[in-house]
Parts: structure tokens; C-alpha cells; sequence
């Protein structure tokens, strides 16, 4: 076998039409660089790759392109897929039929390996067939999806020399002791969240937040104890101020909420129960008949609220869903994002939808649609903390908005230019959070903050097409600064550098470390 050969395409990658043999799928301009990029870096040498797209972006689209390529390359290829949850099973198993690819699937049950030359299975049954002696002979390349999670290690493994793509939305290992770039090479960036929103790709985000306190403890994932969180929101405050907000902003929208625990989503569904008729939930402990059941109801019921707790977060797509209620704190950018992204499919009739913020959780980790450079996280192994844009309360509504903002596009209310203050989260119940970015193309490179540097640098120019400027662009800014230091180091926490990066930039620059000036 010639590594080189993997997902190599001997057509044009130009088009975004799939084969004529395959009329149903069409990939998107970034699906189609995002492989051609892969391919490029199979071919320098990285055998196995880390593939980051967003939520509603469409991996599995592209896992079957992928797929198609590399047996139009190597005939007697066999493809290897795995994923962790049944219902990723099946919706790659579907995705694959509609790419004209015949595909096995392997799940607790089968008595042996399927003979086809594409095999869709589970993590677990995979890795405990392997154990009892099963193998796939002329293995050409393993896809596996969610590889942020810790169960794909042990694959990597058992097939150190095998091409392998992990596919993820969030490159950030469930584990801090072992980072996805211990067991994976490169990463590709297919696209961001923002772009998506621009193209039409996904639904435009509308946030509302109402802050909590916490007392609730961080565990070893550093993610908040889901015992002490459940104390935290078992109040009847906090029930009623669920029902009260999804009333205000999204009643009768079809809406999903994420709980903290088992009880704590019986609770909320039984305070729903009280305003609304189309109320149902699902946890890990409803039988998988009933929990077909619920997600047929919901995706024919218009204003169903369904609740539950981690159980929507992956393998779940219903466009429909016009509301998100974040019923729950998390520290975890992974799960936040998920969450999130199950409101973000479009349909010919949606184009945005609501996020009702119950934990902190926009505070915390930032907006979902904002970028985050995450080719530093997974060669860094860690996220920084978010920079949010400087925004301002609306005196009217009390929408939060951009700090740029004229007028209020909610109740039209006219700003005082003087108006410039910047406002604390707390200080309101119930905010809107509404970040527009397009003043920046107006505003002046030397007057901008690092947080409008690294936005600016991810829109581009239109006028040449160029699509985003690099990371020396923001730091060349910075250093024509009369005192780069501060702002250098600004960058360098958002980028996740060590200390000793920003004396090093200011000496290569020929600019003196110990006060920040140019000699």
C-alpha cells in the first residue's frame, strides 16, 4: 500500500458536485479544501490527523467523500469508521448509503467481522473484537468521530501505522494528562462557526442570560461536581425563572434543555408541565423504544420542549430546534459548544435561533459563535480564557450590545455618543448579548484592541478576496505600537504562549524587553 494514495481524488477538487454516480451528496467548499488539506498533509509525512469542524458542519459528509476517495484510490482498500454512540452509528451508516458506499456495521451482537470494504462500528465492540483475535486485512485508513474522547487512545494503539483522521468540533481531549496531539500529528481546520453563520451554513445565534450564583466544586476534569451543581440549581427560584425566561424570549418555540442530573430533569420538566402541554424528557435510563418514541414526537410536534441531561449533546440533528435553554453550568468548552450547536441547523424557514443562558455559562466560556484559534489549543493542549468584545447595556431593554451600536436593533433606542462604559453581567436579570463585528472594518488598525486585531485578522479583505490574515499580521500590529508590551502580552495569554515568548518578539524585533520601546 502507498501512504501517499490515501484520499488522493484523481478528478478536479475544484467542484462541490459529488461524482455522477452519487448525485445526492454535494460538498461544500470547505469540506473539499479540508480533504485536499488532509490529503496534503498525508503526503508530507503526518499519518494521522486530527480533522476540526464545527457542530452542523457536516463530518459525516465528508467522512463518506473521504471514504469514496480512498477506494476509487486503492480498490482492495478497507475503511474502518468508528464512533462512540448508536446514534452516530447509524447516522453514518445512512450517510454512507447515500454516497452509493456499501458499508458493514459492527455492534455488540455480531458474531463476525463484516466482509465489506467500508465497516461502521462501535469504539468498544471494535477494540474487545480485536482482543478476541478479529482483524481487518488490507486496513487503509481508520476515520474516527468525536476523537476528542478518551476511548479512541487505545484504536490508536492497536493501529499505530494505520492513516487515521479524527474528526471533532472541539479539539480538546477529555483527558489533560494525555492531549490529542500525544496520539495525533497536525490538525486541519475545515472552518469556524462565524463563517458558517455568514454563508447561510448555519442559524444566526440571539442570547439571553440570566446570571447564578455557584457554589457548586470543580472535580478532577475540572469541570464543575454534579452533585454540589445539582444543589446549586434545586431551588424554586431557579425552576421558576427557567419557565419564566423561556416564556419571555422562546414561548412556544421547540426547545431543548439541558439539565444537570436525572432528577434535576424530571424536576424541570414537571415545573414545563405546569405552562405547557408538549412537554416531554428523555435520561440514560429511558428505554430505547420510548426514547425512539420521544424523538419522533418531538420532530413532529412544532412547539415540543424536550429535556434532558447529556444525552442530545452528540449524534442528535433536528433542524427544527428554534430554542437552547442551558439549564446547567459547565466548565467544559466541549460540552458548552455542543449544547449550543443543536439549535444551529438552518431550514428554509429558520435562519436563527434563541440560547437562554441559565448558568454563567456565556460569562464563562464566551458566545458559541465566536472564534477560537484552535490549532494553538491542540498543539497547546489547553484553551485560554475567552476575550469577549467590549459591549453596553441598552437603558430600554437591557440588550447587550456592541459597544459600536448606534441604535438598539430591538427597541430602536438611540445611544449618547458619550456612551461608553462597559457593563458587568451581573448587574442585570435578564440580558441579550448581541455582538456585531462589521464596525471594525471601518475602525483603524492602530486603534484597535487585541480582542479586534484577531477578529479583524479572522474577516479578511474583501476587496481581494484574501480570506484572513495570519497570526505575524496581529503581532506586526502590535509591535508598531509606541508600547507593544502590554498588548504582546495580552496576545500571548489568548494564544496560550509561555512567558518567555513576549521578551523574545520585543528582542527580535529590535525593541528594548526591559521597558517595551524601540531602541
Amino acid at each position: 500500500m502507498q501512504q501517499t494514495d490515501i484520499l488522493t481524488h484523481a478528478t478536479s477538487v475544484n467542484g462541490e458536485a459529488l461524482p455522477e454516480n452519487n448525485p445526492t451528496l454535494k460538498l461544500r467548499d470547505y469540506q473539499e479544501s479540508s480533504i485536499t488539506e488532509l490529503t496534503r498533509r498525508h503526503q508530507s509525512g503526518a499519518h494521522r490527523l486530527i480533522l476540526c469542524l464545527p457542530t452542523g458542519a457536516g463530518k459525516t459528509v465528508t467522512f463518506a467523500e473521504m471514504t469514496r476517495r480512498t477506494l476509487e484510490s486503492l480498490p482492495k482498500a478497507r475503511v474502518l469508521i468508528l464512533v462512540d454512540r448508536i446514534e452516530l452509528l447509524n447516522q453514518a451508516a445512512m450517510t454512507l448509503q447515500r454516497a452509493d458506499i456499501q458499508a458493514g456495521v459492527l455492534s455488540a451482537g455480531c458474531r463476525r467481522m463484516p466482509a465489506t470494504q467500508v465497516i461502521v462500528a462501535m469504539v468498544e465492540t471494535y477494540y474487545r473484537r480485536v482482543e478476541k483475535g478479529w482483524s481487518i486485512p488490507n486496513l487503509s485508513l481508520i476515520i474516527i468521530d468525536e476523537a476528542h474522547k478518551g476511548n479512541f487512545r487505545k484504536v490508536v494503539e492497536l493501529h499505530p501505522n494505520t492513516p487515521m483522521v479524527g474528526a471533532t468540533a472541539t479539539p480538546l481531549s477529555a483527558s489533560k494528562q494525555a492531549p490529542l496531539n500525544t496520539y495525533f500529528e497536525d490538525i486541519v481546520v475545515g472552518t469556524h462557526i462565524h463563517s458558517l453563520i455568514e454563508a447561510g451554513h448555519l442559524a444566526l445565534p440571539r442570547y439571553f442570560a440570566v446570571p447564578v450564583q455557584l457554589q457548586a466544586g470543580r472535580g478532577l476534569d475540572g469541570d464543575y461536581k454534579l452533585n454540589e451543581l445539582y444543589t446549586d440549581f434545586d431551588k424554586p427560584a431557579l425552576y421558576q425563572g427557567c419557565v419564566s425566561n423561556w416564556q419571555k424570549h422562546a414561548k412556544s418555540k421547540k426547545t431543548v434543555i439541558f439539565c444537570v442530573n436525572k432528577l434535576h430533569t424530571i424536576r424541570t420538566t414537571q415545573a414545563f408541565t405546569q405552562v405547557h402541554e408538549q412537554v416531554r424528557y428523555i435520561t440514560s435510563d429511558t428505554p430505547e423504544e420510548e426514547r425512539k418514541a420521544t424523538l419522533t414526537w418531538f420532530t413532529h410536534t412544532s412547539d415540543a420542549i424536550l429535556v434532558n441531561c447529556g444525552i442530545l449533546t452528540t449524534g442528535f440533528d433536528e433542524p427544527s430546534i428554534e430554542c437552547i435553554v442551558l439549564n446547567r453550568a459547565t466548565r467544559s468548552l466541549s460540552l458548552y459548544l455542543q449544547m449550543c450547536g443543536r439549535g444551529s441547523r438552518t431550514t428554509a424557514t429558520k435562519q436563527a435561533f434563541t440560547i437562554i443562558d441559565m448558568g454563567n455559562n456565556i460569562k464563562d466560556l464566551g458566545l458559541w459563535h465566536e472564534p477560537y484559534d484552535w490549532e494553538c489549543i491542540f498543539r497547546n493542549g489547553s484553551v485560554a480564557a475567552p476575550q469577549h468584545a467590549p459591549v453596553k447595556s441598552c437603558p430600554e431593554c437591557q440588550s447587550i450590545v456592541a459597544l459600536s451600536t448606534q441604535t438598539c436593533p430591538y427597541c430602536q433606542h438611540t445611544f449618547a455618543r458619550k456612551h461608553r462604559e462597559s457593563i458587568d453581567a451581573q448587574e442585570v436579570e435578564t440580558q441579550e448579548i448581541v455582538v456585531d463585528w462589521s464596525y471594525l472594518m471601518q475602525k483603524e488598525w492602530s486603534t484597535m484592541n487585541v480582542t479586534e486585531l484577531v477578529m479583524r485578522a479572522s474577516m479578511g479583505n474583501p476587496n481581494t478576496n484574501k480570506k484572513q490574515y495570519k497570526i505575524q499580521w496581529i503581532i506586526s500590529c502590535i509591535l508598531n505600537r509606541e508600547n507593544p508590551r502590554p498588548m504582546l502580552e495580552e496576545f500571548a495569554r489568548l494564544r496560550g504562549y509561555k512567558p518567555h515568548w513576549v521578551d523574545y518578539t520585543l528582542k527580535e524585533a529590535g525593541i528594548s524587553t526591559r521597558k517595551g520601546s524601540k531602541r
